[in-house]
């Protein structure tokens, strides 16, 4: 609810609803998410979030606005589980389907991975999807110190001289060049116009949601100036 770019973005709304429900409702089509939790922080300015798992039956944990690796870490412990599958809520066309499929792909490869993402080429800003083991997010939150680590929760996992066994979700994806997730105002003029077009559904794909851009050429404009938030090297 503090971004600096875009306050209170989550809880902004389209057709009556807001980002976080179109999140929320996507996830909840996965069908390998045991449990889904909100983990998010303890400042006044979250306890609608709060309000909103209450109302809709989810699981809710609430820690550090700046550590959200501890933040991770703490809704382990509240809601145990060997697998943690990470999205960020500034995403609500998030894929169900495509969140299955790189959730398989770990599954089927746990026995040489640790922890899987998506590349950043092959698929839209805005699907973004990690998997990873519990052991890999209890060790990175013991042992992880810079403040970008923290803050952004798996680089210690898989970033330069890590021990950790990463691999990429293997596709032939050439679409990393649109931008689907919520950071600027121009962000959510373009995710507006793709969620009105879809009013009343939410089991949309993400490949329904790129052909709708390509005919409407003058909405990828809308968003293409916006830089991605870059981590700091080291």
């Amino acid at each position: 609810m503090t971004s600096t770019r875009l306050p209170g973005k989550i809880l902004k709304t389209v057709c009556g609803r807001t980002l976080l429900d179109y999140h929320v409702s996507r996830l909840q089509q996965s069908k390998l998410i045991d449990q889904l939790v909100v983990a998010t922080t303890e400042n006044l300015t979250d306890d609608p979030v709060e309000y909103y798992c209450m109302a809709k039956k989810i699981a809710c944990t609430r820690g550090s606005e700046d550590d959200v690796l501890s933040r991770y870490a703490l809704a382990v412990q509240d809601y145990p589980a060997d697998i943690i599958v990470r999205v960020t809520s500034d995403c609500p066309l998030i894929d169900p389907v495509l969140l299955d499929q790189v959730i398989r792909y770990y599954l089927d490869h746990r026995d040489r991975y640790d922890y899987v993402t998506l590349a950043d080429t092959d698929y839209p800003r805005g699907l973004d999807v990690e998997v990873f083991s519990r052991n890999a997010l209890e060790t990175a939150h013991a042992e992880a110190k810079a403040s970008h680590e923290r803050e952004h929760v798996t680089p210690y996992i898989y970033g330069e001289g890590s021990s950790f066994r990463c691999a990429t979700f293997p596709s032939r994806e050439t679409s990393g060049h649109h931008r689907w997730c919520v950071d600027e105002p121009a962000d959510f003029d373009l995710i507006s116009k793709i969620l009105t077009s879809f009013a009343g559904r939410d089991d949309f794909s993400w490949q329904e949601c790129l052909a709708l851009v390509a005919e409407n050429p003058d909405w990828f404009a809308l968003n293409s100036d916006v830089e991605q938030k870059s981590l700091p090297e080291g």
